[in-house]
């Protein structure tokens, strides 16, 4: 059995995107893994269902073995075999992210051996995590860029506190090898599409999110192309949520690029203002002209390092998630990331990949 590698879950941001990232890398590579003080700088450290979830899909894929699976552990023993791809469903149970757990999964997905759908219950559009229209649009978009093709789909949005909402992904004959990627500057804003959602309230909700946004955008954005979506319980109740709620998702299309922001409703937050706040996210970051926002600055680092060859990307803001995630693949990786830019500030990231392919054969 080759040597488990230790990770301490207090790295960083401290919180479980260091589970996410490490259990991926130690799926694909099959390489033993040990995660101590799992998320121990949150308020309710250790596993919640939203990890336990993760664990179970990626256990899945991988024909693992775990000890010390359960709510609250904060430590988790991982033993991955053989990567295996089929079709699965897992419900989190709470209104726990969706798309959180999808970080775990993703950078699995093109090196399975077949054709593989995956149907997860959960919270789609929950605080602390993107909204299912930003990683439709942006997240799965940008990594079509290095070589991953899947498609999602939506069946339930799902809405704190009861969660239930149901999503989709499948990626039809994988390719098995990443190509890199030089992407730094996002260049000329093209579009921006609303994407603008309320279920089990007024529909008038989801049209005062959008006007507001696009209100906003436009003082600070000339000659840009509007699209704009509105999904309510009057024309798409077969997505309609068990708990009330709305969301607001808003992508930016740039020659080069594509950047998003989203934001949240919620109760005594008036419709204008979860609007104006995801167009201030999106705003801030085209502002930096970094071809990544703030979000994909994070979440596609693990990528860039199971990549073939060097890439060089561009990101709006250097977040603690983000320099977590680089210290994650420079230690179970044994690679150097370079990095230009101070945290929170715009930053250039280089990263030579190590294509699993050359150096692990399941």
């Amino acid at each position: 059995m080759n040597k488990i590698i230790t990770i301490d879950g207090s790295l960083g941001e401290g919180g479980g995107q260091i589970l996410r990232t490490s259990l991926a890398l130690s799926a694909i590579l099959g390489m033993p893994l040990k995660v101590i003080n799992i998320r121990a700088k949150r308020e309710n450290p250790g596993l919640q269902h939203q990890h336990i979830t993760a664990v179970k899909v990626v256990s899945a894929l991988s024909n693992a073995k775990t000890e010390g699976l359960y709510l609250g552990s904060k430590e988790l023993l991982f033993y991955p075999n053989k990567l295996s791809g089929g079709n699965f469903e897992f419900d989190v149970g709470t209104a726990g992210s969706v798309m959180l757990v999808l970080q775990a999964i993703l950078p699995i997905l093109p090196f399975l051996e077949t054709s593989t759908k995956i149907v997860l219950k959960g919270g789609t559009d929950v605080p602390g995590a993107p909204t299912f229209d930003y990683f439709k649009n942006v997240t799965l978009e940008l990594l079509k860029r290095i070589g991953i093709d899947m498609k999602a789909n939506i069946k339930r949005r799902g809405y704190y506190p009861k969660g239930g909402g149901i999503v989709d992904i499948f990626i039809e004959s994988p390719k098995g090898r990443l190509k890199n990627i030089e992407l730094v500057k996002r260049g000329e804003l093209k579009k921006i599409k609303i994407f603008s959602v309320a279920h089990k309230l007024p529909s008038h909700m989801a049209k005062r999110q959008a006007l507001s946004a696009q209100s906003f955008l436009e003082e600070r954005l000339q000659g840009i192309l509007y699209e704009t979506e509105i999904e309510d319980d009057e024309k798409n109740h077969e997505l309609a949520s068990f708990s009330p709620g709305t969301s607001i998702s808003i992508i930016a299309e740039a020659k080069e690029s594509i950047l998003g922001g989203d934001s949240l409703g919620k109760k005594g937050k008036p419709a204008e203002k979860v609007g104006e706040d995801a167009a201030k996210v999106l705003i801030e970051d085209i502002s930096t002209q970094m071809a990544l926002d703030r979000f994909m600055s994070d979440m596609i680092i693990p990528f860039l390092a199971l990549a073939k060859g060097k890439s060089k990307v561009g990101g709006s803001r250097l977040t603690l998630h983000a320099i977590t995630n680089i210290l994650i693949i420079e230690k179970i990786l044994n690679i150097k990331a370079k990095v230009l830019g101070k945290q929170e500030e715009p930053f250039i990231i280089e990263v030579d990949g190590i294509d699993p392919f050359s150096l692990y054969v399941k």
